[in-house]
């Protein structure tokens, strides 16, 4: 009898995920307040993230320890009197450049999320609730243990409290994060075939973005072409087809969004997002002394970018301000002068975005709330 229940449950769930979301909303009929039922949510709108503060503060002391380790190490490499030599000889007037790019980063993050909602039929969150999101879930990324990770389930969270289901939530937030590292890689790849030319760069670093990157989106074309994408993405089968078929839906929703002129919104924020990290790192980099050749910029940043996959919580900036800055050393940039950018850049895409992170994870509440009354309006 439990069993025969359990099956029924489990039918049901399934049939409300396949329902459109103007009809699940209705079903939920008035969203539910963020205040003192949020503790109680229901399985299907998906309980907000909890922020363990003792775990947060020793993150902090680590990544301060981490970090000061990495730069005793790297300026050791460098010659502490070179550092200190590069230092004394910086302008931090070029700093405002990082503090420009940063606000452009944010501002590109929040568009392409916002537009990554709204595209095919989901509600207009508006540009600071859509902002409000996504430097929350930067803060996630860094308090909880599973780092990036914990990013993606925020804006799981997110798309699941608006009234999307759990297919199309994931299927949505795979094909935003999707969206915007197709532009992280094609900027990767562009800048890797400058360099080839020039020969500014080894071809360590040139070659895996040559290779890798037209293989994903090649293979991506394949799995998503419109005569078998149906058969990829149908419901049932295991854990593992059940994931190839979110993962092919996710590349499906990038294809449609970039070949809309509304889904384009995305892909236009996911620009910004990068284009504005890029120029703080180069404000950095000026402000330290040194003005490298563009393509030889993107492509060290671009290298380095990628050790911030690593699913560590504050430990993994350790990792970004070694690969950028041996990065930028490889492409021509003297070691101590890369080291002071690097370190530069990092405190504005880092170190401070932290604290309004930290304020609106701790307010998820009235994130919750908002988010519902997004979702609310748009019935």
């Amino acid at each position: 009898m439990a069993l025969a229940r359990l099956r029924a449950a489990r039918r049901a769930r399934r049939r409300r995920d396949r329902q459109p979301l103007h009809a699940r909303r209705s079903e939920r009929g008035r969203p539910r307040s963020a205040g003192a039922g949020a503790h109680r949510v229901t399985v299907d709108e998906g309980r907000s993230p909890a922020v363990h503060w003792g775990r947060v503060a020793v993150g902090a002391v680590l990544a301060v320890v981490v970090g000061a380790g990495v730069v005793g190490l790297i300026g050791r490499a460098a010659g502490f009197g070179e550092l200190e030599e590069a230092f004394r000889g910086s302008d931090p007037t070029w700093l405002l450049v990082c503090a420009g790019g940063q606000l452009v980063v944010f501002a590109g993050i929040g568009a392409a999320f916002r537009g990554a909602v709204q595209f095919e039929g989901g509600p207009d969150l508006g540009r600071l609730l859509a902002l409000r999101v996504m430097v929350t879930a930067f803060g996630f990324s860094q308090l909880i243990a599973a780092a990036g990770a914990a990013s993606l389930a925020l804006s799981y969270w997110a798309l699941r409290r608006i009234g999307f289901s759990r297919q199309e939530s994931a299927v949505r937030m795979i094909g935003f994060q999707t969206t915007v590292y197709l532009v992280f890689g094609l900027v990767g790849l562009a800048a890797a075939a400058v360099t080839l030319v020039t020969g500014v760069a080894h071809l360590g670093m040139v070659v895996p973005w040559l290779v890798v990157v037209p293989a994903c989106v090649v293979a991506a074309r394949w799995f998503t072409d419109p005569v078998r994408v149906g058969r990829w993405v149908a419901a049932g089968g295991g854990r593992l087809r059940q994931g190839l078929a979110i993962g092919v839906g996710a590349a499906a929703w990038t294809r449609r969004a970039l070949a809309n002129r509304a889904g384009r919104a995305t892909a236009r924020g996911a620009i910004l997002y990068w284009v504005g990290d890029i120029v703080s790192l180069w404000g950095g980099l000026r402000a330290a002394g040194a003005d490298p050749e563009l393509a030889a910029l993107v492509l060290a940043y671009a290298t380095g970018y990628l050790a911030s996959a690593l699913p560590v919580p504050f430990i993994a900036t350790g990792g970004v301000d070694a690969a950028m800055t041996f990065g930028l050393s490889a492409v021509g940039v003297p070691l101590e002068t890369a080291l002071l950018g690097v370190v530069a850049h990092r405190l504005f895409a880092f170190w401070l975005p932290l604290v309004p992170a930290l304020v609106l994870a701790a307010g998820l509440r009235r994130t919750a709330h908002a988010l519902d009354r997004a979702a609310a309006t748009d019935r």
